[in-house]
C-alpha cells in the first residue's frame, strides 16, 4: 500500500514588490532588455545547461520566449510584451523597459498605489490625444507616392537588430527588399475591402546577404529529373494547375486510424494504385500542365504524367498550401498560372510561378553567412513587412532614436506641471503626490531614450525642441535626423534637471528624419505598458499552490 502524502498548504507572499529577491529579479530583467535595446545594443547567448541549439538574439521576442521566470509577476509582463509583439511587431524592447522602469520609479518615490495609478491613466490618456492630434511634433506622414518613407521605416527596424550583422549597405539592400514586397502584397485592382497577399520567405545560409531578392510569385524547390527543355515544350499561354492536400503515396497507413475489412484475394495497394492512375488519366485528359501535392505522390504515378508533359511537385508543405491556392487562384477543380520558369538563387536553383492574375503573392529569397545570422534576419524582415502594412491603417511613423521619448516627457511635463493644482484637485490626491506620478512617469520615458546609449557617452537634449542627442564630432543631426545643430541650440544631458519648456515645432524644413519607429505599434506598447505597471503595482498577494 502506498504512503498518502499529506497536501501542502499554499505559500503566500505578502506585498510582493516589497519583497527584496523580486524587485532583484526585475531590476535584472530591465537590465537584460535595456542593454539589449538599439542598433548598438549587446547580444544575448541563450542556451541550456545539456547543450543544444544556442540562440544569439537582441529580439524581445525571442529572448522572452526562451527565457522560463519563476515569478508570476515577470511572467505577467513577459506574456504581456509577447502577446504585443505578435500582434504589432515592433516596440517589444520599449514596452518591457518602460513598464520595468515605471514600477521602480513608482516604488523609490514611495508613491501611494491608488494615487500612481490614477495619475499614469491620465497622462497616459494626455498621450494618446498628443500622438494622435495635429499638433503632435514627433509623429510624420508616410507618404505612399513614393517608397522613401516605407524604406526608411524598415531601415529603423533592421538597424535596430544587430544580431543580423549587417553594414550599412547590407542594411539598405534588405530595406529596399521589405518594401519592395509590401508592395507586391498589396492588390493593384482592389474594389472595396480587400485582403493582403502573401510573402513567403527562403533562407539560403552561406551566401552573400547581397545575393538576397524579392521574386513576384512562388519560388518552390524543383521538381527531380525536371530540365529546362521540359519547360521549353510547354506552349505560351495559361497552364492549368492541379493541388492535392491529402497523400497521393498509395500507401494503405494513409487511410488513418481505421479497421479494414480485406476480402480474400484483394490487394489494397495495387487497387489503390489503379484509382491513382485513373486519377492521372483524368488530369492529362483535362490538359493540367502542373500537378502539386502537399505530401507524397506514388513514383509510377508520377512517371505517368511526366510521360504525358505534366510536371509534377510533391512535398509541398503545409506552410506553401495557402499562397499556393492564393497564386492559382482556383475555379472549380483548376486554378491558372501564367508561367514557370528556372530562377537561380544564390546556391539553389527554384522553380518561379507567376500568377495569372492580381494574386499578389511574392517570394523574398534572403542570404547570409551563417545560420544564426539568417535566422535573425528572416524573422526581423518579417516583422518589419508586417509593421509596413500597420502603416495602411494609420499611415504615420513616430520619430526615432529616442526623439519621440524625450520630446513626449518634455510635453508631458510642461503640460501637467502648469496645471498640477487643478488636476491634483480632479484626481482626489495631493499636489506633491501627483508632481511626483508626472516625474516618475516622465523619468521612465527618458529612462528609455537613456537605453539607447550603450558605449558610455552622454545624452543630451535640447532645449528648443527637445529630441535626443549623443555628441558625435561626425553628425550634425539629432538622433532621429530630423534637427540639424547650430551654435545657439543649447542642450544640456538628460540625467540633470532643467526648466519646463514647451516643444517648439519644426516648420518648413526640408529635412527628413532618419530613423523612424512605427506609430501603430509604439501607441499600442506606451498604452500597455502603463495598463502593466498599474497591474502590477496593486498586486498585494501572491499565492503559489506548491503540491
Amino acid at each position: 500500500m502506498s504512503r498518502i502524502c499529506k497536501k501542502k498548504p499554499a505559500v503566500c507572499t505578502d506585498e510582493p514588490l516589497s519583497n527584496s529577491n523580486i524587485c532583484q529579479k526585475m531590476a535584472l530583467l530591465r537590465n537584460i532588455l535595456s542593454t539589449a535595446y538599439g542598433p548598438t545594443g549587446r547580444l544575448k547567448q541563450i542556451h541550456n545547461n545539456v547543450g543544444g541549439h544556442v540562440l544569439t538574439t537582441s529580439t524581445s521576442t525571442a529572448l522572452l520566449k526562451r527565457v522560463d521566470m519563476s515569478e508570476p509577476l515577470l511572467k505577467m509582463i513577459s506574456t504581456a510584451v509577447q502577446h504585443h509583439t505578435a500582434c504589432y511587431s515592433d516596440c517589444g524592447l520599449f514596452m518591457g523597459i518602460f513598464t520595468l522602469r515605471l514600477i521602480e520609479n513608482t516604488q523609490n518615490n514611495g508613491l501611494r498605489t491608488a494615487a500612481a495609478a490614477k495619475v499614469y491613466k491620465h497622462l497616459v490618456e494626455e498621450c494618446n490625444m498628443y500622438l494622435k492630434g495635429d499638433s503632435c511634433g514627433c509623429k510624420v506622414p508616410v507618404d505612399f507616392s513614393n517608397s522613401d518613407s516605407l524604406i526608411a521605416l524598415a531601415r529603423s527596424m533592421i538597424a535596430s537588430k544587430p544580431a543580423c550583422m549587417l553594414n550599412s549597405r547590407e542594411t539598405k539592400h534588405i530595406s529596399s527588399l521589405i518594401a519592395q514586397a509590401f508592395l507586391y502584397s498589396i492588390h493593384c485592382n482592389s474594389s472595396g475591402v480587400s485582403c493582403f497577399g502573401r510573402t513567403v520567405t527562403i533562407g539560403i545560409e552561406g551566401q552573400s546577404v547581397s545575393d538576397s531578392s524579392v521574386f513576384p510569385g512562388l519560388l518552390v524547390d524543383v521538381p527531380e529529373m525536371l530540365q529546362h527543355a521540359d519547360l521549353e515544350r510547354l506552349e505560351s499561354g495559361l497552364f492549368k494547375v492541379v493541388l492535392f492536400s491529402v497523400s497521393l503515396s498509395g500507401d494503405i497507413s494513409e487511410v488513418g486510424d481505421v479497421t479494414l475489412e480485406i476480402h480474400r484475394g484483394v490487394d489494397p495497394e495495387r487497387d489503390l494504385l489503379q484509382q491513382l492512375l485513373k486519377l492521372g488519366e483524368q488530369v492529362v485528359m483535362d490538359k493540367v500542365n502542373l500537378f502539386a501535392c502537399q505530401k507524397v505522390v506514388h513514383p509510377i504515378l508520377q512517371h505517368y504524367l511526366r510521360k504525358h508533359g505534366v510536371v509534377v511537385i510533391e512535398r509541398l508543405g503545409l506552410a506553401l498550401m495557402e499562397p499556393f491556392v492564393q497564386l492559382t487562384v482556383p475555379v472549380e477543380a483548376y486554378g491558372m498560372v501564367k508561367e514557370f520558369c528556372l530562377q537561380s538563387c544564390g546556391s539553389r536553383e527554384l522553380l518561379q510561378l507567376l500568377p495569372s492574375k492580381d494574386a499578389a503573392v511574392s517570394t523574398m529569397v534572403l542570404c547570409h553567412r551563417n545560420e544564426t545570422m539568417l535566422e535573425e534576419l528572416k524573422m526581423t524582415c518579417k516583422r518589419a513587412e508586417h509593421v509596413l502594412r500597420l502603416t495602411l491603417r494609420e499611415p504615420y511613423a513616430l520619430l526615432g532614436g529616442g526623439c519621440t521619448e524625450t520630446l513626449l516627457a518634455t510635453h508631458i511635463t510642461h503640460m501637467n506641471c502648469s496645471k498640477a493644482s487643478t488636476i491634483a484637485q480632479a484626481l482626489c490626491i495631493s499636489h506633491s503626490e501627483f508632481i511626483m506620478a508626472v516625474k516618475a512617469f516622465c523619468s521612465s520615458l527618458q529612462s528609455v531614450a537613456l537605453s539607447l546609449e550603450h558605449d558610455g557617452q552622454d545624452c543630451l537634449i535640447d532645449l528648443t525642441y527637445a529630441h535626443r542627442w549623443v555628441p558625435d564630432i561626425y553628425s550634425k543631426t539629432c538622433s532621429c535626423g530630423l534637427v540639424e545643430d547650430r551654435s545657439n541650440l543649447e542642450k544640456t544631458p538628460l540625467k540633470t534637471a532643467y526648466h519646463t519648456f514647451s516643444p517648439v515645432s519644426l516648420e518648413n524644413t526640408d529635412s527628413q528624419p532618419r530613423i523612424l519607429d512605427s506609430f501603430s505599434a509604439k501607441l499600442n506598447a506606451l498604452n500597455v505598458a502603463v495598463e502593466m505597471a498599474n497591474f502590477v503595482l496593486d498586486v498585494k498577494y501572491i499565492i503559489k499552490d506548491i503540491n
